[in-house]
């Protein structure tokens, strides 16, 4: 009985080992023939942009390396392309730029007007071109003269003088060629009469020191509020 089993056994063991041998057949009724193209149709493929893989790749510049080449063309000589000396380029070039822009806007500007105002009015708000005896001037007659000649920018400068002349007559200020015209305003005690010959000075000092243009209306707008001054104090 043992004997059997291992007849048995055995004989299972082999049908499972047992391999099937297959065997390939091939179709030999149909032959393939392989076509090749022309030489013209080949020429014509490969021209095609999408058979194209290689391409001559240019070397990009940077924007600095731009800024180079443009500041040596400027320059009419080679910049090197050192780190150091390049930065140290850069910031000197727009520290120029910047002073050269800020002193173009400054001159585009009122403020050269304002300096150069001033400086007009350190050097002339004094009466230095006149006379220390100021009541010996016919300013009438001078206002006149330079109605008639169109001059009404220099009207108004003697139609102040005329206020000053009065003042100084009246013993409310002390004339003086050298004084100002803040210190005429500091000698005046009373405030009413302050005030009206610190409006007229201001008005004077805007026509003769701001280059304004002066017109005939302007020059008899003045004219007779300095008379009016006069009159109002007698």
């Amino acid at each position: 009985m043992r004997y059997f089993l291992l007849i048995l056994l055995f004989c299972c063991s082999a049908s499972v080992f047992s391999v099937e041998k297959k065997v390939v057949v091939y179709d030999t009724s149909t032959v393939l023939v392989i076509k090749k193209a022309s030489a013209e149709k080949e020429k014509e493929i490969f021209a095609d942009k999408d058979f194209i893989y290689k391409k001559d790749v240019k070397e990009s510049k940077s924007w600095w390396d731009t800024f180079l080449e443009w500041l040596s063309k400027l320059l009419g000589k080679p910049i090197s392309k050192n780190p150091t000396l390049s930065y140290n380029i850069l910031k000197y070039t727009f520290i120029t730029a910047f002073i050269l822009g800020l002193i173009y806007i400054l001159w585009k500007s009122k403020f050269i007007g304002l300096l150069k105002r001033d400086a007009k009015k350190l050097d002339g708000t004094s009466f230095t071109d006149l006379p220390e005896n100021i009541e010996g001037l016919n300013i009438d007659a001078l206002i006149e003269e330079a109605i008639q000649k169109q001059n009404y920018r220099l009207a108004v400068r003697w139609c102040f003088l005329k206020s000053l002349q009065w003042l100084n007559k009246q013993n409310k200020i002390v004339w003086q060629p050298a004084k100002t015209n803040v210190d005429y305003q500091q000698e005046l005690k009373d405030k009413t009469l302050k005030a009206e010959f610190t409006s007229l000075s201001y008005v004077f000092e805007y026509v003769w020191y701001g280059e304004t243009d002066c017109n005939e209306k302007l020059c008899t707008d003045y004219k007779t509020r300095v008379e009016k001054f006069i009159q109002t104090h007698v």
